[in-house]
């Protein structure tokens, strides 16, 4: 078994030994595609992916409340811009992929 895999099932592992700290979250974006003049409304996609999520810290800043979480890596989230967790929605203000894990920082409004 190569390192890359061990540390895989490791962070598979952590999840799992997370138990009631892992929450699912539904990350989503919707993209304008067209407008109709007709009607005059925008025409737009939405797309959206099931994740499991850790959220570990929270902050007060001047930006509203910060929140540091963990997903499993092989998410792209730069095609997301919205990540809801519990009927809360949160703007991703940055994360840092290092193929195991995905550190993201989320922002929601005061």
């Amino acid at each position: 078994m190569s390192l890359s895999a061990k540390i895989k099932g490791a962070v598979d592992k952590a999840f799992t030994a997370a138990g009631d700290l892992v929450k699912t979250a539904t990350l989503s974006n919707t993209t304008a595609t067209s407008y109709d003049f007709a009607k005059g409304k925008t025409i737009s996609t939405s797309k959206s992916e099931t994740v499991s999520i850790i959220m570990l810290d929270t902050k007060s800043s001047n930006e509203g409340i910060k929140i540091t979480a963990i997903l499993k890596s092989g998410v792209n989230l730069d095609v997301y811009d919205v990540i809801k967790v519990d009927s809360v929605e949160y703007r991703m203000a940055d994360y840092s992929d290092n193929g195991y894990s995905i550190d993201v920082t989320l922002l929601r409004s005061l």
